[in-house]
């Protein structure tokens, strides 16, 4: 049974891959910028994983 939240998580990485893709990186290079491994952006464009406010990267 998939919960309201699976759905919003997988509807949320869609939006990532297609955002990543329109601007034409790769995981891997999408994912050096915040220092996340490439496993965790496809994590994040399956759905298998959730975005946390720590994975955000900081301004100042």
């Amino acid at each position: 049974m998939t919960t309201g939240l699976q759905q919003a998580r997988v509807a949320l990485g869609a939006q990532l891959r297609d955002l990543r893709a329109q601007r034409g990186f790769t995981e891997r290079e999408l994912a050096h910028e915040p220092g996340w491994p490439q496993s965790k952006v496809s994590k994040l464009e399956t759905g298998r994983q959730t975005a946390t406010v720590d994975d955000l990267p900081r301004t100042g």
